[in-house]
Formats: C-alpha cells, structure tokens, sequence
C-alpha cells in the first residue's frame, strides 16, 4: 500500500466517513467520500456444524455464522479494517433484546489498521462459531427465535455489506 492510500485509509477511519476502493489504474486505491461499496456484495450463512444451511436448531448446538464477502470486480480490491474482528455479530432474541455480541460496548480495539486483499471475483469468509450462550458463558439461551445482525467493519463499506439472518432454537 502506497503513502497516498494509507493517508486516504487512515483520514477514512479517523474521521468515520465511508471510502469505495476502485481500481483506477492497475492497483486499489481507497477514495473517500463516494459512500458506495461498490466492488463486493456480501451474503450471510447461518449453519448447522456440519455447515449446511439451517434455520432450526436443538438447545446447545454450535450455531455457525458466516458473512461472505465478494469481490465482484475484474480487478485485484482491498478493504481495510481497524484492530477490531473483521466482523461483527450480534444475536437478538425475539423482543429485540442484545443475547450475544462478539464486540461488546466497551470492547477497546487498536489503531492499527490492517487490508484484507481480495483478488478479481473472490469470496472470502469470515466465520463465527457460537454456543447459544449469552452474557453468563455457562448459561444456555432459552428456545426461541432469534435474529442474528452480521456488520463488516470494513472503512470503505461502512454498512453497506451487513446482513441479517433468522434461526430458531427448539
């Protein structure tokens, strides 16, 4: 990453505007300001342990989260990120209320900034496997329906790659 791109990417994250990377000529750039994350599209996955697709799910059985982000460009693209994970997944139970999150208030994230590198038409997954327990790690959620918000913190696509998904315990 050139001098140029990592001053744009920082100013970016500093400052909490949106930033698109396009590929002006041969390499990314991130330019800030176009508010559109219009390289990727993403798609989120909730799954059994086996990891095929499920909606339903017996009391203490690995839940697996998985947001797919897609370089959909015919070039190489990157997103940069802060200290933080890659992705942020929270769990809601049926009344809207926070069950799970695996970036709490509070959470103190680095300043660090880190690139995920995709190249031309990529998938990369970012995953999280949970137990269906809540802020007492020994207590099991009860059954019900749930939502879970999967958020890419990406600086670039501030928003635009999050998804949501629904499941049921039983």
């Amino acid at each position: 990453m050139g001098t140029r791109e990592f001053v744009y990417l920082a100013g970016c994250a500093l400052a909490s505007i949106a930033c698109s990377s396009s590929d002006d000529s041969g390499g990314s750039k991130f330019r800030p300001g176009t508010g559109v994350c219009v390289l990727f599209s993403s798609e989120l996955r909730v799954e059994d342990k086996f990891r095929q697709d499920s909606t339903l799910f017996a009391p203490g059985e690995p839940i697996v989260f998985n947001l797919r982000i897609t370089n959909n460009d015919d070039s190489a693209a990157k997103l940069g990120y802060d200290g933080c994970p890659f992705t942020r997944f929270v769990v809601l139970d049926s009344d809207n209320h926070d069950v799970f999150d695996n970036v709490p208030a509070g959470t103190a994230c680095t300043q660090q900034l880190r690139t995920v590198d995709y190249a031309p038409r990529e998938t990369k997954e970012f995953e999280l496997e949970w137990n269906q327990v809540g802020g007492d790690p020994s207590t099991q959620v009860p059954t019900g329906q749930y939502t879970v918000n999967a958020r890419d913190r990406s600086v670039e696509c501030a928003g635009d790659l999050d998804r949501t998904g629904s499941f049921e315990i039983q």
